[in-house]
């Protein structure tokens, strides 16, 4: 009887281990996401003018960045998720001791069994900005090489060396079955633009066939953006994505990788590019802990690996600040109203590129004269007009695109009407003493270039006439159904759009052809027809 009690017993612990095993095997897995933490040790931020000078040159609230790390390892260790993804700037500046605390938080999460990958930003690497701050004097610390960033993070990478491209910090890992991850590092270094070696891309598309051929859900974990999140962003923000994005985006999608998290910009944002050859790839880029709303992200990986479900969550309080959302906020307008004047040069740079490109055609070059003898010429009153007529609006939309989801704000409408009309106001007091046409032209020139990527930001969508496809997205709880094809008409339409010269004047009405000297809108670009 004894014997037949242990024989049952030694049956339910197997039965019950087959289930709690099956059980597992069909988990669906629960990724979280700190992007762009710029932790800045507290040690060296010592209160003073040049800490507050510091903290009044950006938008970062880097004096709360160590509390708001610490917040998030807690969370993680709250919630347990089975991988911790980092895509970079994770320090403030490269600091050697910002790195060490970073580090040492990080392992406190793989001692409690939750995996962790890192790759670095541009703020990471042998950055000449590495600074403590105490009293009137700012004083250079030391900052890591590459070689440094290797060793720091090694316990956050892989470490068979087979596993790591020889050129970059890119690495390929399976931190969960049934799922391949490409760490895609375009650092090099302290460079202010990312970008990738041919030698690089190919070892990441090598990794990415093979991990398909293993039927792995591909996902790429990238610092800089690779998709425009809104019609013409590549233009206005190239920095923002790395060297060539469009092109290693397609090869990626066409190789099997089909999402990709990224960081950089501050903002939460998704959007879904996709190509001729019925591939896509998903961009999830995630907004920074110490910018408004001080963002981070739940991916809930699904057992079949076809979906990928995506949370945002914010930080509420820390022990110094226990209405994060209010003081972020107003932390945000406050600090983007400063930039005014870096947002005025930038605007003016474009004009007068404009009345160059103009002064290069005959028909056109008496009409940029007159303009550029209307508008303003030293940099003060030209910052004096934008900051009359404009710096509200822009505030305004950049709040707008922080909040995300921006045609489901109540506030949206008001904030582009306000944007347009205040641009009107600018005009007429700049130009209305031209003569009418050439006024005329000028203005819905103006309202054309500023349609598209404000139209485009307010109404979260995205558009590429190339391609012909719209696509709107939730950027802050979509659920991405990953390589979903294009039909057999839509791939039609894209064969048929690349043998035309698609034009649309000024208006946005398409045409045939542009007579010489008109404006009109190529690809997102205003130019002029010689």
């Amino acid at each position: 009887m004894q014997r037949k009690m242990c024989n049952i017993v030694k049956r339910f612990v197997f039965f019950s281990f087959l289930v709690l095993f099956s059980l597992k095997s069909m988990y669906a897995e629960r990724v979280m996401v700190i992007a762009d933490p710029h932790v800045a040790a507290s040690s060296l931020l010592q209160h003073g003018e040049a800490l507050n000078d510091m903290m009044a040159s950006g938008r970062k609230m880097l004096d709360l960045s160590e509390p708001a790390f610490l917040a998030l390892i807690d969370s993680a260790l709250l919630y347990h998720p089975d991988l911790v993804l980092l895509p970079g700037d994770l320090t403030k500046d490269g600091e050697r001791v910002s790195h060490d605390l970073v580090a040492a938080q990080l392992a406190r999460l793989n001692a409690a069994g939750i995996p962790v990958l890192v790759i670095p930003g541009n703020h990471d690497i042998n950055n000449p900005q590495s600074y403590a701050y105490a009293g009137s004097q700012k004083t250079r610390v030391p900052t890591i090489t590459d070689a440094q960033f290797d060793s720091i993070y090694a316990a956050f990478m892989p470490a068979a060396e087979a596993q790591h491209d020889a050129g970059s910090h890119s690495y390929v890992a399976q931190p969960m079955p049934g799922v391949t991850l490409l760490a895609i590092d375009g650092s090099h270094g302290n460079a202010s633009v990312g970008s990738l070696s041919d030698a690089t891309l190919s070892w990441l598309l090598s990794q990415a066939d093979q991990a398909r051929a293993k039927g792995h859900l591909v996902i790429g974990m990238c610092h800089w953006q690779l998709i425009d999140h809104f019609n013409q962003q590549s233009a206005m923000l190239a920095a923002c994505q790395l060297d060539s994005a469009a092109y290693i985006a397609e090869q990626l999608a066409n190789h099997g990788v089909h999402l990709v998290l990224t960081g950089h910009m501050h903002i939460n944002g998704a959007t879904t590019a996709f190509y001729a050859s019925g591939d896509s790839l998903v961009e999830v880029t995630t907004g920074s802990p110490v910018a408004y709303p001080c963002p981070y992200r739940w991916l809930t990986i699904s057992h079949d690996r076809a979906t990928v479900s995506v949370a945002t969550d914010d930080i509420l309080s820390l022990p110094t600040q226990p209405d994060m959302q209010t003081y972020s906020r107003q932390w945000q307008r406050e600090h983007i109203e400063s930039l005014a004047p870096e947002m005025a040069r930038k605007l003016w740079n474009t004009v007068d590129s404009y009345i160059a490109q103009m002064k290069t055609s005959t028909k056109t070059y008496a009409m940029a004269v007159l303009i550029e003898a209307a508008l303003p010429s030293s940099d003060s009153e030209r910052i004096e007009v934008f900051e009359r007529h404009m710096k509200s609006s822009v505030v305004d939309l950049y709040m707008l695109h922080s909040d995300a989801n921006e045609p489901e704000r109540p506030e949206k409408d008001s904030i582009v009407e306000a944007f347009y009309t205040n641009m009107g106001n600018m005009m007429v007091e700049l130009l209305s003493d031209l003569p009418e046409t050439v006024y005329g032209i000028m203005g819905e020139m103006a309202f054309a270039m500023a349609e598209v990527p404000i139209g485009s930001m307010t109404e979260d969508e995205t558009s590429d006439r190339k391609l012909s496809y719209t696509n709107r997205t939730d950027d802050l709880m979509p659920v991405l159904r990953l390589n979903a094809p294009m039909d057999r008409e839509a791939v039609e339409q894209v064969e048929a759009a690349e043998q035309l010269r698609i034009l649309y004047d000024v208006l946005g009405r398409q045409i045939m052809q542009a007579m010489p000297g008109q404006p009109v809108i190529e690809n997102g670009k205003v130019k002029i027809e010689n």
